[in-house]
């Protein structure tokens, strides 16, 4: 069972009921400089991305700064100098701000306390731990990179099975705690696998608790691709600007080791919302990573009050 502090849980249930009676009319995907924005009648706060905009908030940049939204006709807004929102017009695409504001949704108002995949990452009886990829979780390449803890001086084995039957494959790694799978051991779209290691190698040790994933098939493959084009389509780079949505996409097909490495790559850019915090949250849950989720659980406590 997942658990998270007490401030966090209380923070879900806040944000589960929106503030706001009425609906965002934006998004706000990247800030650039110092911005500002003012809800309603509150006090000036920095912006943030993932920040849910209302009609009649104000968005306040500096001299050479500047906010891009995304509002709910699905249009781009980018905003230069101090601008108040209102309903927006127009007919964009509008698929984009719905997912966006759903994912958040979602995030704000998951009990982490319950439900979820299992397993924290902990030592085993063995001496190491399976850090990636565990808990049945989503990769998209075919020739994932593992990773687990070290267990001392200690050289390793690695051995990937289909669990639909078949030889195992098995790789003497050495003394490393990381290894990319070949080309030539490139693993079968669509297939769930299991891992383990042997620490010492497999001649002289038994296998740790295995970690099983799933590799991506080719319509989830093509699904992703289509999504990321239709931020390129709205005007946005998904590696830059629209990096805020590609963390969306990739959190909605359930990469979620693609999706917590672009949202770290988005608080490199600038300010998180706390529904971001409570998504970067919901992410490292799911990977397993217990205190790191607690740290961004607080870090949304935090900018909350």
């Amino acid at each position: 069972m997942r658990h998270a502090p007490r401030t966090a849980l209380l923070l879900l249930g806040a944000l589960a009921t929106p503030l706001h009676a009425q609906d965002p009319v934006a998004l706000v995907v990247r800030v650039q400089g110092d911005v500002a924005v003012r809800h309603g009648a509150d006090a000036p706060v920095p912006a943030a991305v993932g920040e849910r905009m209302f009609a009649g908030d104000r968005v306040l940049p500096e001299s050479g700064a500047r906010a891009i939204l995304i509002t709910r006709a699905g249009t781009q807004q980018v905003v230069t100098e101090e601008t108040t929102l209102s309903e927006p017009r127009g007919a964009g695409d509008s698929d984009l701000f719905a997912r966006a504001v759903n994912t958040l949704a979602q995030a704000a108002s998951t009990d982490v306390t319950t439900g979820g995949r299992q397993g924290m990452i902990r030592p085993l009886d063995c001496g190491t731990a399976p850090v990636s990829p565990r808990n049945g979780i989503l990769v998209a390449s075919a020739t994932p990179t593992f990773t687990w803890t070290r267990a001392g001086d200690r050289s390793y084995d690695l051995m990937v099975r289909d669990l639909d039957g078949g030889r195992p494959q098995i790789f003497e790694v050495g003394p490393d705690t990381t290894f990319t799978l070949p080309e030539d051991a490139a693993l079968e779209q669509g297939a769930t696998y299991a891992w383990t290691v042997f620490v010492g190698g497999r001649r002289t040790a038994r296998p740790c608790e295995q970690q099983e994933f799933r590799v991506m098939s080719l319509v989830e493959s093509v699904e992703l691709e289509d999504y990321l084009d239709d931020i390129s389509v709205f005007g946005l780079d998904p590696l830059t600007d629209g990096l805020f949505l590609t963390v969306v996409a990739y959190r909605d097909l359930g990469l979620v080791y693609q999706a917590y490495d672009a949202l770290a790559r988005v608080e490199d850019q600038g300010p998180l919302s706390p529904d971001l915090y409570l998504l970067m949250g919901e992410i490292l849950t799911d990977m397993g990573q217990g205190e790191a989720a607690r740290e961004a659980f607080d870090k949304a406590n935090e900018l909350a009050r």
